[in-house]
């Protein structure tokens, strides 16, 4: 995961630089488009993380009143939800900002940009007591990025079968999204990582 890093911070500097060249070059109306769509993301990043405390906080109830499965099942949708936005957003990102007029490098670097922009500002601005879990949200959001614009726009993969591939880095954040929505709380507060 580390190693992945330094690609994504590379690709995320790139992202704004595109802009930039975008901007110059012309494409003003897919930038300016761009940076509300991000301020947007960032918006349904504080929404969304509330809910996901919300599902959290419901999880461990439903556990405590019903049982083990039955908080693990309301804990999944804690684990899943947040990814299924962060994909949704992905491809919208890739689909909308790939049909714009303009160098079609440029254009991915820019919609790399706003794809990821949202999740990686809110996963470094969260309370620390919540970072960790944005953060494995946010990394596997740029590696979904990465695998569905190669199936997409490399291999030229029907859509259902390249957000197919994209959901795979999801298995992680939503195995530890589950587990902590479940998770004794108290014992969550001296774990250092």
């Amino acid at each position: 995961m580390g190693m992945a890093t330094i690609p994504m911070a590379l690709l995320s500097v790139a992202g704004v630089i595109c802009g930039a060249i975008l901007l110059v070059t012309g494409g003003g109306a897919v930038v300016g488009t761009g940076l509300l769509a991000c301020a947007a993301g960032i918006l349904l990043a504080y929404l969304l993380e509330f809910v996901v405390t919300f599902l959290d906080s419901a999880a461990l109830a439903v556990l405590t009143k019903f049982g083990r499965r039955a908080g693990r099942l309301v804990g999944l949708l804690s684990g899943i939800l947040p990814m299924v936005v962060i994909l949704g957003w992905e491809y919208f990102c890739l689909t909308h900002i790939m049909t714009s007029p303009g160098n079609r490098m440029l254009l991915w670097g820019w919609s790399y940009g706003v794809a990821i922009g949202p999740w990686t500002i809110f996963a470094l601005g969260v309370g620390s007591d919540r970072r960790t879990m944005c953060s494995i949200r946010a990394y596997a959001g740029h590696i979904a990025y990465w695998l569905l614009s190669i199936s997409l726009l490399v291999l030229h993969l029907p859509t259902p079968i390249a957000l197919a591939v994209m959901a795979l880095p999801t298995i992680l954040p939503v195995t530890v999204g589950t587990l902590l929505a479940t998770a004794d709380r108290a014992a969550l507060r001296n774990v250092r990582i």
